[in-house]
């Protein structure tokens, strides 16, 4: 897991004028390479992160599963989809 680049990239993403690009090609697919190949090291990694940055990342979780195609990490990724789901309710 490369955390720097999966910092960059997402700074880079979030401040960059990205209108008409390819989001897997650009973002998600970079970011799942840079996560890496330890899927535990991931998931704890995707679950320390705040709300907000998993939720603009969360277009990953497919690149992800695909990759790890397990019911673990279909049950783990969608875990942090509640926890998306949970703090947008909370926020309203």
């Amino acid at each position: 897991m490369n955390k720097k680049e999966i910092e960059a990239l997402i700074t880079w993403w979030k401040e960059s004028d990205t209108q008409g690009m390819d989001v897997d090609k650009y973002f998600l697919e970079p970011l799942t390479e840079a996560l890496g190949d330890d899927i535990d090291a991931i998931l704890k990694y995707l679950d320390s992160m705040d709300v907000e940055t998993l939720d603009y990342i969360s277009g990953c979780f497919e690149f992800i599963y695909g990759k790890f195609t397990t019911d673990e990490v279909w049950d783990a990724l969608e875990k942090l989809e509640e926890k998306i789901d949970r703090a947008k309710e909370d926020e309203t």
